[in-house]
């Protein structure tokens, strides 16, 4: 999809907050780290077993989100702290969303923990 954004003011989130996204509003992620460019979302994947997760990064610098740049686009965020050691790589430049499977952010609304 290669989309663009463009640079998005950061609404106040915490980890625990579920989101609701556009493009799958029948599907709140729930925020699982947080930091001042990134934030890690997560959902339980569609017909799996416990504890198997779907992913999506929102990047509020350049207005978007998606998974990282890896093949697969797999990143195992099953704890806290992965998520936390995902969140550093992306800050650290280490790892980027993905440019064919990025979108660009569409917040709906946010349900405070």
């Amino acid at each position: 999809m290669n989309a663009k954004g463009s640079p998005t003011i950061p609404i106040p989130l915490d980890a625990g907050d579920r989101i609701r996204f556009g493009l799958e509003p029948r599907r709140p992620f729930t925020v699982r780290a947080i930091s001042e460019h990134f934030v890690i979302c997560t959902r339980q994947r569609d017909f799996a077993t416990q504890g198997d997760f779907v992913y999506t990064v929102i990047d509020w610098r350049n207005g978007i989100r998606g998974p990282i740049n890896v093949i697969g686009q797999s990143a195992d965020v099953s704890t806290v702290e992965q998520c936390h050691d995902l969140l550093n790589d992306l800050e650290a430049g280490r790892w980027e969303i993905n440019h064919r499977n990025r979108v660009p952010l569409d917040i709906l609304d946010r349900d405070q923990s």
